[in-house]
């Protein structure tokens, strides 16, 4: 009987040990595949990291009111409550944003969602977290000499680096008007905005693609004016990218970032703060008041709460880089984009 039992509770410490084991094992797998990001004792995620964090971020533009959020985030020190040491770091263009994010220069970065996706299907160790905004911010501006949109072939256009987001869109209206791009109408690399439409003051273009602010100056200009957002209704024109290995090793900064970011938008949106805003974009863009509350009335209804992405219009872009055959591969959705980390 001695016997019996002792095989019984041999047995049932087996079971039991096998059991502790399957359990850590099933731990493990999750932790390594990325299933959880729960860092705490209690099970809940972190949200914020425990030691103030630097963060650098990847700006394609100096002169940018789409970049509000940033600043007012930076300004009524939504970062620094969230333990984070926000730094804006500025470089020529979305390619070159995306050049740094990789290589850890940058750990996050503001750019149009066409590099990256190009930028992904070349094996980057990026993504898509979130956008500042869901509506285009480009206009395109002709000169005066253009009567007809026909009248722009055999003329020069004035765009960024090839592969940009910035020329994938300006070709995508140029074909939208019947006009091959680089055969009907040659595409100069002439820079960031104001770089662009210098090009056209100087006759060195016909056409080109503008953002606020330079898109005042344009106006002033007396140019005939295409607004892109007429045509693109879902276009996530800023979004925000993550390097992969910050997601990977500390999400709390991604969260804390996030949530930062839509504390920002939240105050813009107030009424009540509307001369603060504006206050601020005049500091950090060095803008008179008038041009300054022009800039955040076009810029105002297209901010994205918490910066929740419209997924039509990352589907879009994806279309129109393999149309524009920047890059011909297919790249899933879930390998591009992760959303886990909008603010509660």
């Amino acid at each position: 009987m001695n016997k019996l039992k002792s095989h019984f509770l041999l047995k049932g410490v087996t079971v039991f040990l096998a059991a502790v084991f399957m359990l850590t094992l099933i731990g493990c797998v999750q932790k390594e595949n990325g299933q959880t990001t729960d860092s705490s004792s209690n099970g809940e995620i972190k949200r914020v990291p425990d030691e103030r964090t630097e963060v650098i971020v990847g700006l394609p533009s100096k002169r940018n009111t789409s970049y509000l959020p940033l600043y007012v985030a930076a300004k009524k020190g939504y970062y620094q409550k969230k333990n984070l040491d926000v730094k804006f770091t500025y470089v020529q263009g979305g390619v070159l944003a995306l050049r740094g994010l990789q290589t850890g220069d940058f750990h996050f970065i503001s750019s149009l969602p066409e590099s990256v996706i190009t930028g992904v299907a070349e094996g980057a160790n990026v993504k898509i977290i979130g956008t500042l905004d869901n509506q285009s911010m480009y206009s395109i501006y002709l000169t005066k000499d253009i009567e007809e949109l026909s009248d722009l072939k055999g003329k020069n256009a004035a765009g960024m680096v090839t592969g940009n987001g910035t020329n994938i869109q300006l070709e995508y209206w140029l074909q939208k008007q019947g006009l091959e791009p680089n055969k009907d109408v040659r595409i100069l690399n002439a820079g960031d905005n104001a770089e662009r439409l210098q090009a056209l003051q100087q006759g060195q273009a016909s056409v080109t693609i503008l953002s606020p602010p330079t898109d005042l100056k344009a106006d002033e200009l007396n140019l005939k004016r295409f607004l892109m957002r007429d045509e693109l209704k879902t276009y996530n024109h800023n979004m925000v990218s993550a390097n992969g290995d910050i997601i990977k090793n500390q999400p709390e900064v991604v969260y804390a970032f996030m949530d930062a970011h839509a504390d920002a938008v939240k105050f813009i949106k107030n009424d009540k703060n509307r001369d603060e805003v504006i206050q601020i974009l005049m500091d950090e863009l060095q803008m008179k008041k008038t041009d300054a509350e022009k800039s955040f009335e076009f810029v105002l209804p297209a901010l994205a709460d918490k910066g929740k992405i419209n997924m039509d219009g990352v589907k879009w872009a994806m279309d129109t880089v393999k149309e524009a055959k920047v890059q011909e591969k297919n790249v899933p959705l879930d390998q591009l984009v992760d959303e886990r980390f909008y603010a509660e």
